[in-house]
């Protein structure tokens, strides 16, 4: 029985601790895994992004509470579904506000239910500012101890939609964004090292991102000298802009959001290995 928390809630606060004594009231047995307390505030993109980074490492049936709720106190509804991620099925707790959408990428959701039935809830008159403790986390405990969506809610038939910008890729280059950078300041864009290799063939490429170009693809961190900055392919298999040792995102002022632009250069062939810094000012 495993239940997953990801919020925006911190660890400042007595929040995800309430979360937790909730579920452990219902089902003792359960086992808690913390995926992050740290989305940025109301971000629900990011909390999509920090989830499914762990979603293919975790074993069937797993239950993901998921608090995220920029929408708390209006008429967005609090919804629980089954989806499928890689052959294994997942029980998504939370609220209807895009985030189960950018999960199911493979497929749509088998079954969603809305959270109507307030004999579930932990009280019948949950506080407006916090579904988490009082609708989301008993659901989740009693979803992981057995229940069926059935006995927590109503079923209904979509959830809404939310969608990943694409890079576009043409013969001359991609344009992408930055999707995400984590704790140490690696940019981690929307751009997969596979396509970018299918496109360029023989090419290297200059890569336009905040205020710098950088030249060609390395393999390892240690590929450059100490507070040099590169790309390179990250565990998720997207380019990543980093910096040996430093945080690239301060280094090279790149925020969430930015653009990520490559440009193929068929007259220099090879790996793409160079690892010039040329400030964006200075040209090409």
């Amino acid at each position: 029985m495993i239940v997953t928390l990801t919020t925006d809630f911190g660890l400042r606060d007595g929040y995800v601790a309430a979360l937790k004594g909730v579920m452990l009231s219902i089902a003792p047995g359960l086992t808690l895994i913390d995926v992050s307390h740290e989305v940025a505030a109301q971000d629900v993109m990011e909390g999509a992004y920090v989830l499914g980074q762990a979603l293919p490492y975790l074993p069937d049936d797993t239950v993901h509470l998921v608090v995220v709720d920029p929408g708390v106190g209006t008429d967005r509804m609090a919804i629980a579904a089954r989806f499928t991620l890689g052959g294994c099925c997942h029980t998504f707790v939370g609220p209807d506000n895009g985030l189960l959408s950018l999960l199911c990428r493979e497929a749509p959701p088998l079954d969603i239910v809305v959270l109507d039935r307030p004999e579930v809830w932990r009280t019948s008159t949950p506080s407006a500012t916090f579904h988490g403790r009082d609708i989301f986390a008993p659901v989740a405990a009693l979803l992981a101890a057995g229940a069926s969506l059935r006995d927590v809610g109503t079923p209904m038939e979509s959830v809404r939609a939310m969608h990943w910008p694409l890079p576009r890729y043409d013969a001359e280059g991609v344009d992408g964004w930055v999707v995400h950078i984590d704790r140490y300041g690696n940019c981690i864009t929307n751009i997969t090292t596979a396509e970018v290799q299918r496109q360029q063939r023989d090419a290297t490429f200059k890569c336009y991102v905040g205020s710098t170009i950088l030249h060609g693809l390395s393999r390892t961190y240690a590929s450059v000298s100490p507070g040099d900055p590169l790309i390179l392919t990250g565990s998720g298999g997207h380019l990543e802009i980093a910096v040996r040792g430093g945080n690239a995102a301060e280094l090279l002022s790149v925020h969430r959001g930015d653009s990520v632009n490559l440009v193929f250069d068929p007259h220099h062939a090879g790996d793409g290995a160079s690892r010039e810094l040329v400030p964006a000012t200075t040209g090409a």
